[in-house]
């Protein structure tokens, strides 16, 4: 066969461009895709046409309400007003924490009034011969110059006998000579079964932690070791609940732990928190890390920080 097949034709079986006559028996509705409701459906094209009217109802009515003008002005000026008063904060915030930074800089301890010191309750204080509170001594040492802490020792009827660590705490304690012409705070230091959390007595209800021993410390005496309104605050909380739990930490992998956030807080700095001086955390840090652990088990940084803790001592 020369050349190609055709091929016979079939039937359209569906019109594409066929007009369609709509019914005449309902009414035109408006088309519900429009943007505005004055959009209307042109009937020979099926499509939306937008009237010369305003856009929206709303908008007719704003115009129709009378003193709508002044309204707007008045919300104008009131915003104006407001965006004055944000820079104005923001200028205050900016002087204070320029401020802030310049008293912590140069901090200075407040002057206490000694009748005010004197009027302060004896403190008991019940601890174990096992976990004796190192920090006490230290306290007691940098405080000489603000007030007398006279520790005495007593031994509960719940201790047999003291070991030779709780012996000279309580020794270098009561021997300590302090600064004549300060105001003194008694403290009764009583020996005691009591576990591992020292309990501090001012109340019926006891205060448990040496670490909360402190703070109470250095809340009714204020003192360079007061932090509460120092700009590290935070981490220095943070470093004394590392403390607490440090001394209650039950497995090796725990203890590692505490210590090691220890060590990052401290990172290459003389003391914790990155602090040019002690502050309260290296006095519960330096106390809890004597009682439970060894000289094998911080690294040579921590060495060195532990060996300037005990030259204040």
């Amino acid at each position: 066969m020369n050349g190609p097949i055709k091929m016979y034709r079939t039937r359209q079986i569906i019109h594409h461009d066929q007009k369609i006559d709509k019914p005449k028996c309902m009414y035109a509705l408006k088309n519900i895709y429009s943007k505005d409701s004055q959009d209307m459906v042109d009937e020979s094209t099926d499509h939306v046409s937008r009237t010369n009217e305003k856009s929206t109802i709303f908008d007719q009515n704003n115009h129709q309400i009378p003193g709508m003008a002044d309204l707007e002005a008045k919300q104008e000026e009131v915003l104006k007003q407001l965006a004055d008063l944000k820079k104005q904060i923001l200028s205050i915030k900016l002087d204070l924490k320029i401020n802030a930074n310049s008293v912590g800089t140069n901090k200075t301890c407040p002057s206490i009034s000694a009748e005010k010191l004197n009027a302060l309750p004896d403190l008991v204080v019940n601890a174990s011969p096992t976990n004796p509170p190192y920090s006490l001594l230290i306290i007691q040492k940098l405080l000489h110059d603000i007030v007398e802490l006279k520790v005495t020792s007593h031994i509960h009827s719940s201790v047999p006998t003291l070991n030779e660590n709780a012996k000279q705490l309580g020794d270098s304690l009561a021997s300590y000579v302090p600064k004549r012409g300060v105001p003194s705070v008694n403290i009764k230091l009583i020996w005691k079964n009591v576990g591992i959390d020292t309990e501090l007595i001012v109340s019926h209800v006891p205060i448990f932690g040496e670490v909360n021993l402190l703070r109470y410390l250095t809340r009714v005496i204020s003192s360079p070791l007061s932090y509460s309104s120092d700009s590290d605050s935070v981490e220095i909380d943070s470093i004394l609940d590392t403390c607490y739990l440090l001394l209650r930490a039950k497995t090796k992998t725990e203890k590692a732990g505490h210590i090691a956030t220890l060590n990052k807080s401290l990172g290459k700095s003389q003391w914790l928190a990155g602090r040019s001086r002690h502050s309260l955390g290296d006095l519960a840090a330096y106390s809890a890390l004597k009682q439970v652990t060894s000289g094998s088990e911080i690294n040579a940084n921590m060495t060195k920080w532990y060996q300037r803790c005990e030259t204040v001592v």
